[in-house]
């Protein structure tokens, strides 16, 4: 049979089975080096996420080792004792302690009103919320106050752990998060103005 065909055509033919190991070998290796580039893109992936993992990991060590020694009393001494509107109140109090004075009961009920519990930043804990590493609740105001500008930055340093200007926060802060906030402009006088405050906290304390 092979007498049969031409001699050219069966070189040919002979070239053309030559070459299928070749196409094999080629096909193989273009199969291997795409599992390898898979593969390759694998590690590169699985190390990004090794990499945030710890870099995540080593910011919550951080944060557990700055808060570690916080207080858990810090809201009580340091924003539940604050006095509110004090320049308005010594004003007021000149005014009652005046010899003449009238006894007008707008201003003494206002007096009342800004030195009494009305008035006072006082906040409600809710349940403790207990985790591996730390503790939360939340504490939210008992009603809202009357503050001034000097008043909300002194409460915002306070809570943030941030200066501003003057104003520096207390020692041993524990990680303090606002969840709500709420601020309405009240005006008073022509020259004296206030806000109405409302908020409510995240108090986090690590262990």
């Amino acid at each position: 049979m092979l007498a049969t065909i031409p001699k050219t055509r069966l070189i040919l033919y002979l070239m053309i089975a030559g070459l299928f190991p070749i196409f094999f070998v080629l096909a193989n290796f273009l199969t291997e080096k795409h599992g390898l580039e898979e593969l390759r893109q694998d590690l590169y992936y699985t190390q990004q996420l090794a990499y945030n993992q710890e870099r995540k990991q080593a910011v919550n060590l951080a944060v557990q080792e700055h808060y570690r020694t916080s207080d858990h009393f810090y809201i009580d001494k340091h924003l539940e004792t604050l006095s509110l509107l004090e320049p308005e109140v010594e004003a007021l109090q000149k005014v009652v302690n005046n010899k003449y004075f009238a006894g007008d009961e707008h201003v003494k009920n206002r007096l009342e009103f800004l030195t009494g519990p009305g008035n006072a930043l006082l906040f409600s804990e809710g349940n403790v919320q207990a985790y591996p590493f730390f503790q939360e609740n939340t504490a939210a105001l008992v009603h809202p106050i009357e503050v001034s500008n000097t008043d909300l930055q002194e409460i915002l340093s306070l809570i943030e752990g941030e200066e501003i200007g003057f104003l520096k926060p207390g020692p041993h802060r524990p990680q303090l998060i606002i969840l709500d906030f709420k601020l309405d402009k009240k005006k008073i006088s022509e020259n004296r103005e206030t806000f109405l405050l409302n908020m409510k906290l995240l108090k986090r304390e690590f262990s």
